[in-house]
């Protein structure tokens, strides 16, 4: 019994992506041809005269070329095209920044409901019924997704059918039908989805320690929402909530494949240029600091103990964050040895690195009937990773296999955009996601001892079992 190994670069929460996943197949059910509700799509705009939308807004930087990626602008849409030469399929991501900025925890799961009941109702010129089948007659696929740092718009297509796609997306985006029925139908699986959350001790244990993790932080308030949030949000709200976000000052737009630039920004001018810049600021969230250690246990009858063990990890943009993902992924491969091979106290110890967020932490994971002897086991282990060098033949390994699952997450379009997207939203730059591999491999011995001593510190650990099982000295001794 337990969780499947967590990757490293995997967002932290797979069973509630898991769960995701199964109720969006619910989007083929069919409420059809309808009458949409009078929602006026927008119009091309001249942005009336004020402090952001006058002679002070600066002209677009001119196109440039680095490498196999084009960076241009659109009117202050930025946009990134990477072009992989004979690349049959590609991949193109329209981002809004904002996240957890955009809502409060009345309002929490605004965005991810007004997005996926624009992606699934239609649009102002095709009802949704015609809208799937233009898709499906294209071999394309337009979804989104919605996150505390941001959300999307994303299409797959085959490289003939770009424009025709893309004109889909960005009228998606632009003008959607928003059927009343779509928005129920949206509002249940959204809700459904939460309430599944709470039916697998992980998806309970990970709400848990999101509540730790962000306690009194923007972030506390999840995309998702609550089932509360997620049933008093009204058509109009959500309508006034997807207008906020067309401004160009909150656009980035990613394509990957064998596309030509100059012609990407010309049709990212024409579909969004006429929108108005807007004022939005990409202000960093706070950091997270744990001055002391904490113990938050949840009584639960389970056969098993689930246990989960936070700190505050490195920004993207930090000199630490390769250390990290490295040292974490080695003490990930010692946990597994030392936990469930040598001792079998545990089916599926992991550790890692949440990277998904412009706040990341690292967290140390485990279930247990003797929660107590298998903690001891994998405190051991850090204390070793802060206090023991590791042999360049183990760092080398592991490295070589870190890498090797990176490379291999981003070989499709999709994930080439997603990575240089994650990188320029979480990080500030697209270039930390090509430079990762150099800086993995120049990690060294001292760096990870030195991230072991840095990081790995005032944990706050979560449980989700019997707390007669739990010794609160131990388990708050890291």
């Amino acid at each position: 019994m337990g969780a499947p190994v967590k990757g490293t670069l995997a967002l932290r929460f797979t069973p509630r992506l898991a769960a995701a996943a199964l109720f969006a197949t619910l989007a083929l059910a069919a409420f059809g041809c309808e009458e949409p509700v009078p929602v006026t799509p927008p119009q091309p705009v001249t942005p009336p005269p004020s402090a952001s939308a006058t002679a002070e807004v600066s002209p677009d930087p001119a196109p440039i070329t680095d490498g196999d990626v084009t960076v241009a602008y659109a009117n202050g849409v930025k946009i990134l095209v990477k072009r992989i030469p004979g690349a049959e399929l590609s991949a193109m991501q329209l981002y809004i920044k904002g996240g957890a900025r955009e809502w409060t925890a009345a309002d929490a799961g605004i965005t991810r409901l007004a997005l996926s009941t624009a992606v699934s109702g239609g649009t102002a010129t095709l009802d949704k019924d015609a809208y799937y089948r233009k898709l499906a007659t294209l071999g394309s696929d337009v979804w989104s997704e919605a996150g505390t740092d941001y959300a999307a718009v994303k299409g797959k297509t085959l490289l003939k059918d770009w424009d025709e796609t893309f004109a889909l997306l960005a009228e998606t985006f632009l003008s959607p039908r928003m059927p009343a029925s779509e928005l129920e139908l949206q509002r249940e699986k959204q809700i459904q989805t939460l309430k599944h959350e709470q039916e697998s001790p992980d998806g309970a244990l990970s709400l848990l320690v999101t509540k730790t993790v962000y306690k009194g932080h923007p972030m506390a308030n999840r995309a998702i929402g609550t089932e509360e949030s997620v049933a008093g949000l009204k058509m109009e709200a959500l309508v006034a909530h997807l207008a906020k976000l067309r401004e160009t000052s909150r656009l980035l737009f990613v394509t990957a494949g064998d596309v030509e630039p100059s012609h990407v920004v010309e049709k990212v001018k024409a579909a969004f240029g006429a929108l108005p810049r807007g004022s939005y600021e990409n202000t960093p969230y706070p950091a997270l600091n744990y001055p002391a250690s904490t113990v938050n246990v949840t009584d639960r009858a389970l056969s098993t103990n689930y246990v989960e063990g936070a700190f505050a990890g490195p920004g993207w943009a930090s000199a630490q964050m390769a250390d990290g993902m490295v040292a974490m992924s080695l003490l990930r491969h010692r946990l597994f040895e030392e936990v469930r091979t040598k001792r079998n106290l545990s089916y599926a110890p992991s550790a890692g690195l949440a990277t998904g967020s412009s706040v990341p932490f690292g967290y140390l994971y485990v279930t247990a009937v003797d929660p107590g002897k298998t903690l001891q086991v994998m405190f051991d282990e850090v204390n070793r990773l802060k206090n023991e060098a590791v042999s360049d033949k183990e760092l080398t390994s592991t490295k070589s296999v870190f890498l090797t699952t990176y490379l291999m997450q981003n070989e499709s379009t999709d994930g080439q955009a997603g990575m240089l997207a994650s990188a320029e939203l979480l990080g500030g730059d697209y270039h930390l996601a090509r430079s990762l591999p150099e800086r993995i491999r120049a990690v060294t011995p001292q760096d990870v001892q030195a991230f072991a001593k840095k990081y790995l510190a005032h944990l706050q650990m979560v449980v989700l079992g019997d707390p007669t099982k739990i010794d609160q000295k131990l388990f708050g001794s890291m």
